[in-house]
């Protein structure tokens, strides 16, 4: 796939911002277990975007194995995989949020 040459550092760049944006928000407005949880979130979402980034960029960036059609297999599987750990983890975190007790 063609992408202009600043893609690449951008949407790094890009994601790297604003995970370190929302995990600060996060941080400092939420307590206790679901601040926690929260970190989880962002932790297994920044995961995620490294394994999409390895998918659409590994070619270039010299981070693809010997066979590549396997490898963007497997990071696109490892991103849905932290896609969805990252999303019950953020569900887990507002549950938290509307306990009562």
């Amino acid at each position: 796939m063609s992408f202009e040459a600043e893609v690449i550092p951008l949407f790094i760049a890009g994601c790297i911002a604003v995970s370190a944006l929302e995990l600060a928000v996060g941080w400092f407005t939420l307590r206790g277990r679901a601040r926690g949880l929260f970190a989880g979130h962002v932790l297994s979402m920044a995961l995620g975007l490294f394994f999409l980034v390895k998918c659409l960029f590994g070619d270039r960036l010299g981070l693809t194995g010997s066979i590549a059609s396997i490898d963007h297999s497997v990071s696109i599987g490892m991103f849905g995989l932290c896609w969805a750990a990252s999303v019950l983890l953020l569900l887990s975190a507002l549950g938290k949020l509307n306990d009562k007790s």
